[in-house]
């Protein structure tokens, strides 16, 4: 009796431990979520249909950059990034070392 008792016991830890674990890694995946932020940014100096290409490749290099969709048309690059791994100048500097390109805060 005592020897089942002292297995139940072993398996409710395992499963306490594994709840535990499980709520741990969904709390930190909505600090992710709360650090996540998004920015436009205007870009000068694309002069053909395969700049936004290379500004975007560019800018998925950095680290804490999640997305980026950048407009040949309205010259501009919409940057989704987590902030606690990267700010918003390293993002222009990113840019503006692609190639012969401006990057600037959009005046909304």
């Amino acid at each position: 009796m005592i020897k089942m008792s002292i297995i139940s016991m072993t398996s409710l830890i395992v499963l306490i431990a594994i709840a535990l674990i499980g709520c741990e890694a969904s709390s930190s995946s909505s600090e992710e979520i709360t650090n996540t932020q998004e920015i436009t940014l205007k870009v000068d100096g694309m002069t053909c249909k395969m700049c936004p290409i290379t500004i975007k490749t560019a800018i998925k290099k950095l680290n804490g950059v999640e997305n980026a969709d950048v407009s040949y048309n309205d010259k501009e690059a919409k940057v989704l990034y987590q902030e606690d791994k990267v700010i918003v100048d390293e993002i222009i500097i990113a840019i503006e070392n692609a190639g012969n390109y401006k990057a600037a805060y959009l005046d909304e």
